[in-house]
Order: structure tokens, then sequence, then C-alpha cells
């Protein structure tokens, strides 16, 4: 399906659903682009990312982009 197919669907849903289709769309990319939702925080603590330089730069990459 086109995209230019499937505003129009988007815009008939309701503003419940449209949240949701955000939130799968966020969570899709943030998968793709290998990075932790905000809602594992607690998950990374107990593995030690916070002192990861590779974690550091895929952070800088996503904020440049």
């Amino acid at each position: 399906m086109l995209l230019t197919e499937l505003i129009p669907l988007v815009k008939e849903l309701s503003h419940t659903d449209k949240l949701l289709l955000m939130h799968l769309l966020a969570t899709e990319l943030l998968k793709e682009s290998s990075l932790v939702p905000l809602d594992a925080q607690d998950k990374i603590t107990s593995l030690g990312l916070h002192d990861s330089f590779e974690a550091a730069a895929v952070l800088a990459k996503a904020l440049v982009e």
C-alpha cells in the first residue's frame, strides 16, 4: 500500500487510534534503529548501558538525524 493511499485512512481514525498508530510507528522505528524505548528504561539500568560509549554514539547519531 502506498503512503498516498494510507493518508486518507489515517485521517478517518479516531484521536485514540491515531495515538495508538503513532505509538506503533515510534516503536517500529526504535526497533529498526536498535534504540531502546523509554518504557524499558528500568531494564537498561541493570544492563549498564549508561556507561557505554557505543550507546552514546548511537544516541548522538539519532539526535543528528
